[in-house]
């Protein structure tokens, strides 16, 4: 029985459980636990589509990150401009 109910989680849950499923460190467990939550809640259907298709549209846009040392570059001009 404990089991069972397990299965059936809250949004919050549920919502924290589709996140890592985005970054594959969901477990089985847990990626049930989505299905069987998205199947009767609207609200959660609808973030776990727009989680999946912005998790898409940041893969396809190959966004690359900047180094450190450029970051670092980058707030040394700043505050030399606002020292000015």
């Amino acid at each position: 029985m404990s089991k069972r109910r397990s299965l059936f989680v809250n949004c919050t849950e549920a919502t924290n459980c589709c996140d890592k499923a985005q970054y594959d460190e969901a477990t089985f467990f847990e990626k049930l636990k989505i299905r069987i939550h998205i199947a009767i809640c609207g609200p959660c259907k609808k973030y776990t589509t727009k989680n999946h298709k912005l998790t898409e549209l940041i893969e396809k846009s190959e966004l690359k990150t900047c180094t450190e040392e450029q970051k670092k570059q980058w707030q040394e001009k700043i505050d030399k401009e606002i020292s000015n």
